[in-house]
């Protein structure tokens, strides 16, 4: 019976190591540890209730180029809903926050910072193609704070620093990856337990070619961010059935041997 038992366990494991990606609407998503590497864009908040919001592009995962990751696509996203609660001239921190990831094809394939319809238009292209991943902020202090930036000139349109936040999928927002990325894989004091995503981004200078046409702001930062998060493989129904079946069946033959 032992070897039965080990039998079911050695083929969990194979089960669990098959698959080293999943393809989610069309791309190529690494399973296990994610490191994204991103643009980003963004209004500046300089007082306490002003809200930050912006958009950007997924440019690498795991070191390769989103382009390897599905053919003739872009995975871009939106955030908000971030509220300044306290500011000083080196911190500033917010509560709130929410990011959605879109993955574009043909004619959604579309991002560019250089068109004609200002902000508006980055911010349609930024957020058209299929809804992948639907993130809500997670408490980082134990005021309920989910996004911390520090540096210098803070509170003023020309900042400098760093930025640090945790997120939780949001299933009630939509998302055909949001089961894969449900795995509380990120380590938490606040906000009632691990977290699912792990925020980081520079912000070093206004940008240039267009400073006034953020959404929700005078001015206009770039800067870059990345991601770390994990992620799980969801059995699909056909495939849960046949594990369990399996099982069932050693399980069967264990109890009769037992009689």
């Amino acid at each position: 019976m032992l070897k039965l038992f080990r039998l079911a366990a050695a083929a969990g494991l194979l089960a669990a190591s098959a698959a080293q990606a999943v393809v989610i609407s069309g791309v190529d998503i690494p399973l296990g540890q994610i490191f994204a590497a991103t643009q980003t864009y963004q209004n500046v908040p300089l007082g306490i209730g002003d809200t930050l919001g912006g958009y950007g592009k997924i440019d690498s995962i795991n070191s390769q180029a989103v382009s390897s990751l599905c053919s003739g696509c872009e995975l871009t996203y939106v955030f908000g809903g971030y509220t300044v609660a306290s500011v000083s001239s080196s911190e500033i921190r917010f509560s709130g926050g929410w990011l959605k990831v879109y993955a574009g094809f043909g004619a959604d394939n579309d991002f560019t910072t250089l068109n004609a319809g200002g902000s508006a238009g980055d911010l349609a292209e930024a957020s058209n193609g299929t809804l992948l991943l639907s993130l809500k902020g997670h408490a980082v202090d134990a005021a309920g704070n989910t996004f911390v930036a520090t540096g210098v000139g803070i509170g003023t349109t020309s900042p400098t620093g760093f930025s640090t936040g945790l997120m939780d999928v949001d299933t009630a927002a939509g998302g055909t990856a949001n089961t894969y990325f449900n795995t509380n894989g990120i380590a938490a004091v606040f906000g009632g337990g691990a977290a699912d995503v792990q925020l980081g981004s520079s912000f070093t200078a206004l940008q240039p070619l267009y400073p006034a046409e953020c959404p929700g702001g005078g001015a206009c930062l770039r800067g870059s961010s990345n991601v770390i998060a994990t992620t799980a493989a969801v059995p699909e129904p056909e495939t849960a059935a046949l594990l369990l079946g399996g099982l069932g069946v050693i399980l069967t033959i264990a109890r009769r041997r037992l009689r």
